[in-house]
């Protein structure tokens, strides 16, 4: 009974925040001045997954009013704005241009589509989207099928993340999926792009590039390598690390010329899970390391695991910045309950209802933490500590907890459950012929 009061004040309040983020432009970030008052295009798409889990149609129309807004100020090339600040008018062009917020755009259109069955909006927006996609294809420099992402160029700002980076790529796919999902739904005549590699084609990449399986390393690592030759993608990575790396237990963070990282990156795992790009044996490797390691501990969840320590070979001097990206803290082993949002959503994905049910629970006490007072939605919280830092009444932090409480409540994932559905045959063939491999070799 007190973790269902605890689940039903914790909505209370999080339908709040998001109704003190929602302005006539969209949703801030935050619904402190001084934390994030701009409209952000990854937090707006995050904040709308919420959104929709509440019904409110109030909240629907900050969502679409966030897709006006940013598609307003696209660049001439496409570029997506990583935030506008309604107040001023400033346009943000910093971080590398955020390779996240063209991908979070689309997907956010593709909610609001299935959510709405708005064909005028779609219509009216379909340019901006096209030309958002095209952006992004024009993001893979080598024409290997993949986006290379520049180091700060998504939504870890503060980490070295680079080239092949598995966050960015996934989205990629959900994005790719989603674009063309729309453009069924056109007028026919309606100009459309096409790229040269199809949702199919990236789901079939990561997989190849960021999974590493003791069975293929054994049994098929020459084959492979041909594969990833074709392709143009990142061979010898593995050819010059595949004695050090042997398999993990989730997909790498990013490959780049010649080395990988090698730590788990929560979001970027749960967003393969979520999206259909990890299959039943590699969701099974993910949640279970995740668990066995406690990224969720003290809190749900930690942005990677193991953190980065000064001296190794990831470290950069500039995680000193504004003290802020010290072990366990920030994108360096901190805790978001953003991320903790989407956990919960990938339990529920693989069916493990009774630990989604746990850390939902655990979710609900991350966001009651707060230095001044309770129910603060903090950005994030120390790693080791579980103390809250960063900025409060954080919009995707409420929303995500809405997320999760819907998705264990209903058993639903809005956006996810629709790219499933999407999701190509080609690339559910192929997972079954690479869940027979990695059957026939032993576990993995």
């Amino acid at each position: 009974m007190l973790h269902v009061k605890l689940i039903q004040e914790a909505h209370f309040r999080a339908v709040n925040i998001l109704h003190e983020c929602s302005t006539p432009y969209g949703f801030r970030a935050s619904a402190q001045a001084a934390g994030y008052p701009q409209i952000w295009a990854r937090d707006s798409a995050i904040t709308f997954l919420g959104a929709v889990c509440t019904g409110n149609e109030n909240l629907i129309r900050a969502g679409r009013a966030s897709l006006e807004t940013l598609g307003r100020h696209q660049s001439r090339r496409g570029l997506i704005p990583l935030n506008v600040n309604p107040d001023t008018g400033y346009v943000s062009t910093e971080n590398a241009g955020a390779v996240d917020s063209n991908l979070w755009f689309i997907l956010a259109h593709y909610l609001h589509f299935h959510y709405t069955r708005d064909q005028e909006f779609l219509l009216r927006h379909w340019p901006t989207i096209d030309k958002a996609m095209r952006w992004l294809d024009y993001q893979d420099m080598n024409e290997c099928g993949l986006l290379e992402v520049p180091e700060a160029g998504d939504w870890m700002d503060l980490l070295a993340v680079r080239y092949n980076v598995l966050y960015d790529n996934v989205l990629y796919y959900a994005a790719k999926l989603a674009h063309q999902e729309l453009a069924a739904h056109l007028p026919e005549g309606t100009e459309v792009y096409q790229g040269e590699v199809d949702a199919a084609g990236v789901h079939e990449r990561v997989n190849l590039l960021m999974w590493v399986d003791r069975c293929w390393v054994a049994e098929h690592f020459a084959e492979h390598l041909e594969k990833l030759k074709a392709i143009r993608l990142e061979w010898f990575m593995l050819y010059h690390n595949v004695g050090t790396i042997s398999s993990r237990p989730f997909y790498l963070p990013f490959v780049a010329f010649r080395e990988y990282g090698d730590w788990c990156d929560s979001l970027g795992n749960l967003l393969a899970v979520l999206t259909g790009i990890a299959d039943g044996h590699r969701r099974e490797h993910i949640l279970r390391y995740m668990l066995q390691v406690g990224m969720a501990e003290p809190y749900p969840t930690k942005a990677i695991y193991p953190p980065i320590f000064p001296g190794e070979s990831h470290w950069r001097e500039y995680y000193r910045s504004r003290n802020l990206n010290l072990p366990h803290q920030y994108h360096n082993g901190g805790i978001w309950p953003m991320i903790g949002g989407f956990h919960v959503a990938a339990l529920m994905r693989h069916g493990w209802r009774h630990q989604a049910e746990q850390m939902l629970v655990a979710l609900a006490e991350a966001n009651r933490q707060g230095t001044t007072y309770e129910w603060s939605f903090n950005e994030w919280l120390h790693g080791a500590s579980g103390h809250p830092m960063g900025y409060e009444q954080q919009a995707w932090s409420a929303a995500m907890f809405l997320y999760a409480e819907h998705a264990v409540r209903t058993g639903t994932l809005p956006l996810f459950d629709e790219l499933l559905a999407a999701k190509p045959a080609s690339a559910v063939a192929r997972e079954n012929n690479e869940f027979h491999i990695a059957a026939g070799g032993g576990p993995v």
